[in-house]
């Protein structure tokens, strides 16, 4: 039975193939040819010209305190294609980031790469919540646009960020942008997003483009290029975890919780947007900012939880599916100014489908402190919703549907626009409690203190009388567990736990 977070079963046995074995190891040397007894000492001395597909980097347990750059990736999505970075032991390699910026990323030709089993981790002595800013990233502001062509540009496609830990980076946990073809999938992302000044979320997606033949579809406007990649294997096939066909972006099996836009950040109080456990943001074309990626993405079996602002978060982005997500005390950042926050939320999106999703939502304090959310036409704290839709940032809600959803608590399911008519209360369920194992809100903190601890006892698996049991309808493209709501099947006893001291 599949369960979000890292998967052991998946780490045993992977999509991919090795066709030859390198090795690094705390105890290398660069200089080593790389073999098992004579390992290199660096992830980073992996990434070369000599790299191609089939080629697995194999990294022996312990902290490597060092960014990583990818500049040289695989031949393209087949078992063998990929250029695989993989922790010999599950979760068990610590990269520790040295200093700012992305603690790991891919650039220009690091396309076709799979990141499986580390532990990303921003922080150090000199920044409690973060010295990285993204702990795992590709993206043109970062790198540069150069040519727009999936071969010259600086953005890389066909990423896999699987089985990881992803925490404690100031801007963001897990962001893959400007390119398509990007899988997070069963990772756990955590207190990211705190501190930058800049405003990021646990998972966060950001102006995908695609990169298929022909470019028409793709682009407005820009510079000029060659939008011929070709879809070729796992790209066309629906077999997991290699292949999700027909999607092109997949955010899978994570548990995302106590992600967020500190109070004590340089954004000020009032001023929060963002801080969400996962988000779908602006896929347009990244130049005009009119034409919509025209392919489809899958946001599915994730745990979202006690993060600042939307537990899931559709933003300006159409031709989603988000299907069989849990979703619980999200929008606790009562430094963010909205009129309703919502765990689930669609703003400004077309031909989106919601299905079997469960959210819980609970009420947070109203924000008595300083800022602009002491004003009278503020709304920080209080105004939390499990499902809000409407129009976004100038865009228009159209052609979404709501299907078998379990939305329960806070102040209801808040609905404008168009989506007061594609909502029915017949089609889903707005009256029953889910009926987890175990729930706690979590401990919401100071202007000045770190104390965002979630609750302790919280277990996302499924009372013998929750009404999600049986309430998900089937579709071809989901598991056959998912015919509950949710991410969590009934017949796990443990589901989203986190160790409490993980915050």
């Amino acid at each position: 039975m599949e369960v979000p977070g890292p998967s052991a079963a998946l780490y045993a046995s992977p999509f991919y193939s090795c066709t030859r074995n390198f090795y690094v190891s705390t105890a290398g040397n660069d200089s080593n040819p790389g073999t098992q007894a004579q390992p290199w000492l660096t992830i980073q001395n992996a990434d070369s010209s000599a790299r191609t597909g089939g080629d697995c980097i194999n990294v022996a347990a312990g902290t490597y305190q060092a960014n990583v750059l990818i500049q040289h990736g695989g031949t393209g999505p087949t078992a063998n294609g990929y250029v695989v970075y993989r922790c010999m032991t599950l979760d068990a390699c610590h990269v520790l980031a040295p200093g700012s910026g992305h603690l790991w990323g891919f650039k220009g030709g690091g396309s076709f790469v799979v990141v499986d089993g580390f532990e990303l981790d921003g922080n150090n002595a000199m920044q409690t919540d973060g010295i990285a800013d993204t702990c795992i990233a590709t993206d043109d502001a970062t790198y540069g646009s150069g040519n727009s062509s999936y071969q010259a540009g600086d953005s890389s496609h066909h990423i896999w960020v699987l089985n990881n830990l992803v925490h404690h980076c100031n801007l963001g946990g897990i962001g893959l942008n400007n390119k398509e073809w990007f899988y997070a999938v069963h990772n756990t992302v955590y207190h990211n997003a705190w501190t930058s000044g800049y405003q990021g979320s646990g998972i966060g997606f950001v102006v995908v483009q695609c990169i298929e033949q022909g470019g028409t579809n793709c682009y407005t406007s820009g510079p000029s290029g060659d939008y011929d990649y070709v879809p070729s294997g796992n790209d066309l096939s629906s077999t997991r975890p290699g292949g999700y066909a027909p999607f092109h972006i997949v955010i899978a099996w994570n548990i995302v919780y106590n992600n967020r836009i500190a109070p004590y950040n340089p954004v000020g109080c009032g001023s929060h947007t963002d801080g969400n456990g996962i988000i779908a943001d602006t896929f347009l074309d990244g130049y005009s900012n009119t034409l919509q990626f025209p392919y489809q993405s899958l946001i599915a079996n994730n745990v979202s939880f006690y993060n600042g602002g939307r537990g899931v978060h559709v933003f300006r982005t159409s031709n989603v599916t988000i299907a069989n997500n849990t979703a619980y005390n999200n929008g606790t950042d009562y430094c963010l100014d909205a009129y309703y926050l919502g765990d689930l939320s669609n703003s400004g999106g077309s031909n989106n489908l919601w299905i079997n999703n469960v959210a819980q939502s609970v009420l947070t304090p109203v924000y008595t402190g300083s800022g602009s959310c002491t004003s009278a036409s503020s709304d920080c704290g209080n105004r939390n919703a499990p499902l809000v839709a409407g129009n976004g940032a100038g865009f228009t809600d159209t052609n979404n549907m709501y299907i078998n959803n379990t939305l329960f608590g806070g102040d209801g399911v808040q609905l404008f626009n168009n989506d007061v008519n594609y909502f029915s209360s017949s089609d889903n369920d707005t009256t029953n409690n889910p009926l987890f194992v175990s729930v706690t809100a979590g401990t919401i903190g100071t202007n000045t203190s770190s104390t965002w601890i979630p609750g302790s006892g919280n277990n996302f698996a499924l009372q013998s009388m929750s009404p999600l049991i049986g309430y998900g309808v089937s579709e071809s493209y989901l598991p056959a567990s998912d015919a509950d709501a949710g991410a969590c099947n009934h017949t796990l006893t443990t589901c989203g736990a986190i160790n409490p001291s993980d915050y």
